[in-house]
């Protein structure tokens, strides 16, 4: 079920890489739609610009179930992608790449949070890292298909739209709703039940104790508003860490990397064909995000972001230097191999951590009366940072020149593994409970009002 939940990352988030192989046929002399630079590099930041709203958009679905979040981000991916198809104007392109924006937003989150809530403790930890896995595929997929249809932006428009169409109709017809969301909506009965579907229990044997504790709420007080819960030291301090997480994972380079990849290639002074190039970044991508999902039930989250940001410092100041000397008009007789290498290892060590951690933690590290709300508010800043990267990196790139571009991305890198090395909690091998009650003054404990909840559950299960 989790992996039927993400594949509707797919569509949108061939929206990431769209833009690295759509500009150059775009502004071909033989392309039926002109296009200029500035004009480029607005049709590869409004998706950007769009992700932010489709991070509140999904706010307001979630809340009204995971399901059928993830059926309106499959549809308004879809609508995005045969806009842009049959676009025939610069603008009607822009409203589709808004739109496609929009998708990537709504899809940022719900995967996440639904595999978060579905999965065992113990695979928790593997199985909220495959929305960034899918997310890979989807950038894999596109860059591919760049590659093969180098001088079709539309065809390869259409190629993506046929992904989110696939991805509703799965939706529809097997996926069913998490029981966290159904307990929180007190429709206990049913919460019961849907977790003993995905716990492998029939429906007539009776619920074990480990079960109940998965249904487990933490006490609260009676008639809080949202607001009360938002301000809670369990809820403001992760929100505090995950967006510092993001701010260093989007000003490090990492998106600018993905949306400018034929470019970068060009900036990094790497000789091969620009779009086999981007394939293989998609490709490198991809095996780190498959490598993290297998070894994060093992090393949890703190060890992989440590050795993610230690790698991306190293080789993004060694890609530098490389600029650097270049620039000084030393002669490196390396065949561009150098700073092939230095782009493809900075992407995959990203992918260990940087990339992956923060979108799988935000699904798990917020707690239930506000995990909707807060999980969309820090996707949507994070993609703001994301915007603003991929706007100004034009101009970072006119004034600061290429190398300095890559040393601010090196320091940026550095300070985010400090910053990850000193606030990042670990959250592996624990339950959700566990992890709220992290963050909460009083540590984990099961007072009479929680014992109640135990007990009613019983009935309820007996009753079932």
């Amino acid at each position: 079920m989790s992996l039927c939940a993400n594949s509707s990352v797919l569509g949108p988030s061939m929206a990431f890489g769209y833009s690295a192989v759509a500009l150059g046929p775009l502004m071909a002399p033989t392309s039926d739609v002109k296009i200029d630079k500035i004009q480029a590099n607005w049709i590869a930041t409004v998706t950007a610009l769009g992700i932010p709203f489709g991070c509140v958009l999904s706010i307001y679905t979630m809340r009204r179930g995971r399901k059928l979040s993830l059926l309106i981000t499959s549809i308004v991916s879809f609508l995005g992608w045969l806009v842009i198809y049959f676009s025939g104007t610069y603008e009607q392109i822009l409203v589709g790449r808004v739109i496609s924006g929009i998708a990537t937003g709504s899809a940022s989150v719900p995967a996440t949070v639904y595999s978060a809530e579905v999965a065992a403790p113990k695979w928790r930890a593997t199985m909220v890292t495959w929305t960034s896995v899918f997310i890979a595929i989807g950038v894999l997929i596109v860059y591919i298909f760049g590659y093969l249809f180098k001088d079709n932006w539309r065809l390869v428009a259409l190629m993506c739209a046929l992904f989110p169409l696939v991805s509703s109709a799965m939706t529809l017809a097997v996926v069913p709703e998490t029981p966290i969301w159904l307990r929180d909506r007190r429709r206990l009965d049913e919460a019961l039940d849907s977790l003993k579907r995905f716990r492998g229990i029939p429906k007539n044997e009776p619920p074990t104790t480990e079960l109940l504790q998965e249904l487990q709420q933490r006490p609260q007080k009676k008639k809080q508003h949202l607001l009360k819960h938002l301000l809670k030291r369990n809820a403001l301090i992760p929100f505090g860490i995950m967006l510092g997480y993001f701010f260093f994972q989007q000003f490090s380079g990492i998106f600018v990397v993905v949306y400018y990849a034929v470019d970068i290639i060009g900036s990094a002074g790497i000789t091969i064909d620009p779009y086999l190039g981007a394939v293989l970044i998609g490709f490198t991508r991809l095996v780190g995000s498959v490598l993290v999902a297998c070894v994060s039930r093992r090393f949890g989250r703190r060890i992989p972001s440590i050795v993610s940001g230690t790698g991306m410092t190293i080789f993004m100041a060694i890609l530098s230097i490389y600029l650097i000397l270049e620039d000084r008009r030393y002669i490196l007789k390396d065949g561009s191999v150098i700073p092939m290498v230095c782009v493809l290892i900075y992407i995959f060590v990203s992918t260990l951590g940087f990339l992956v951690v923060p979108f799988a933690m935000v699904g798990e590290i917020y707690p239930a009366k506000v995990k909707e709300v807060l999980t969309g508010l820090t996707s949507c800043i994070g993609y703001i940072f994301s915007s603003v990267t991929v706007k100004i990196y034009p101009d970072m790139k006119t004034s600061m020149g290429e190398h300095g571009v890559f040393i601010f991305f090196t320091v940026l890198s550095l300070a985010g593994t400090l910053f990850v090395a000193f606030f990042l909690p670990e959250t592996k091998g624990k339950t959700l409970l566990e992890i709220e009650e992290m963050f909460s003054k009083k540590k984990s404990v099961i007072d009479l009002q929680g014992k109640e909840k135990m007990v009613h559950l019983e009935n309820v299960s007996t009753e079932t």
